[in-house]
């Protein structure tokens, strides 16, 4: 403008550059008003310069929103294959001392099963007969001050949540079948639950889960624990 000297010439830019820096840090309705002031500054005193700064803000725009993008890029996110929880297959209910059976009561093998299962993305709840105790004791694996419970959760290295065991002097299978047909689990045993004396006061629960496909039996191959 004529009445601007040189040196003032770059005054009206500077100063809407700095308003908007102001809406764009406070952002939401400040942005908005930022916007709305410069605009009507520089039409009242240096309408030639509305291009400039439209171009100077268009590139700032851009600037802070390729940051930005750099910024999420580098975040990790629950989308990251390496940063998602492993995925999971569902729950499979275990009849513990059918399979110890199956390998001769070797808590070695069976434990390997179990960690294979876990590895392919299966979650697990093991049912154990109380009898399981004369197996932790041959193997001095009980400690004085632990029940049952506790020692299995520390030998299989599970939490309480994933492993019951029956009351002295009962089997486990009534607790294991009667949880399977409550929550719909697959049941991984070499037992098809279908005695008509052992089994009568879960039978009906048991033939549901059969008729549904979800009693997989499981034998030995090779010497090791496998569903078939």
């Amino acid at each position: 403008m004529p009445w601007l000297s040189d040196e003032a010439s770059q005054l009206p830019i500077i100063i809407s550059l700095s308003v908007l820096v102001v809406g764009l840090y406070f952002r939401g309705t400040f942005l908005w008003v930022s916007v709305s002031l410069v605009l009507c500054f520089l039409l009242i005193v240096d309408r030639d310069s509305i291009v400039t700064l439209v171009v100077y803000a268009f590139t700032a725009l851009l600037v802070i929103a390729g940051y930005r993008r750099i910024r999420m890029g580098l975040a990790p996110t629950r989308d990251d294959p390496e940063n998602a929880d492993p995925p999971t297959r569902g729950t499979l209910v275990v009849d513990s001392n059918n399979l110890l059976g199956l390998v001769k009561w070797d808590l070695g093998l069976f434990q390997d099963f179990i960690t294979e299962l876990q590895a392919d993305g299966f979650s697990v709840h093991l049912f154990f007969d109380h009898s399981i105790q004369r197996l932790l004791k041959q193997n001095k694996l009980m400690q004085p001050t632990e029940t049952v419970p506790m020692t299995l959760c520390r030998v299989m290295g599970m939490n309480r949540h994933q492993l019951t065991v029956s009351q002295k002097g009962h089997k486990a299978d009534a607790l294991l079948v009667r949880h399977a047909d409550r929550h719909r689990l697959t049941v991984l045993s070499n037992d098809r639950f279908n005695k008509k004396r052992d089994d009568k006061f879960y039978l009906e629960a048991a033939r549901r889960l059969s008729q549904a496909g979800l009693i997989k039996r499981v034998g030995l191959v090779d010497g090791r624990l496998t569903i078939l």
